[in-house]
């Protein structure tokens, strides 16, 4: 990136981040946003996109502060409080991820997609693995605002589908199927 991104305005740098995302260029994803988010520091689109792209190369701690700064600037930003919450649950923080998406079952309808998918995840961490696949595949039938995280959840539905329940329970991570999500780099 040159000294001409500053004639970039914060869609425009948005948009340049995602496509260097998409291409794999994580380099430039984050000097897009990180020069948005310096330039334009309440413009929570730019701060959930900061969150994401952390999170996509493993740098967890940045990518919950992004979450949480996102949605300080835009409660209502569903995708950020979702995926801050599946960070937790990742990162073995079942609680924190409780805390972060009760407001989405406040906030969207029964049958939204993100509802599902929370629902399924945490049935996941109380090892009620039917439940958790039924709600994921139900969430998968919702879902149309995103085919990533379609893929996202797909990925996580055939690790479920693949692990035997007792493999999980002898594991040295009582999480073993978010952490092979966490550790394949698909979120």
């Amino acid at each position: 990136m040159t000294s001409s991104s500053a004639v970039f305005d914060q869609d425009e740098l948005l948009h340049l981040a995602i496509d260097a995302t998409r291409r794999g260029d994580h380099g430039a994803a984050l000097a897009f946003l990180k020069e948005g988010a310096q330039r334009f520091p309440d413009d929570a689109r730019l701060a959930y996109m900061l969150g994401a792209e952390h999170a996509q190369i493993g740098l967890y701690d940045r990518a919950e502060q992004e979450f949480e700064r996102a949605l300080d600037l835009a409660p209502e930003l569903h995708t950020a409080r979702f995926q801050l919450g599946l960070l937790r649950m990742t990162n073995g923080n079942v609680e924190g991820a409780r805390t972060g998406w009760r407001p989405l079952e406040d906030m969207l309808p029964a049958g939204h997609a993100l509802v599902l998918f929370k629902q399924g995840l945490e049935a996941l961490s109380e090892e009620r693995i039917d439940a958790a696949r039924g709600l994921i595949e139900s969430g998968l039938a919702a879902n149309d605002f995103s085919a990533e995280l379609n893929t996202d959840m797909e990925n996580l539905l055939a690790r479920i589908n693949a692990s035997p329940v007792e493999e999980a329970q002898d594991s040295d991570s009582s999480h073993v199927w978010l952490s092979a999500y966490r550790n394949d780099g698909s979120h």
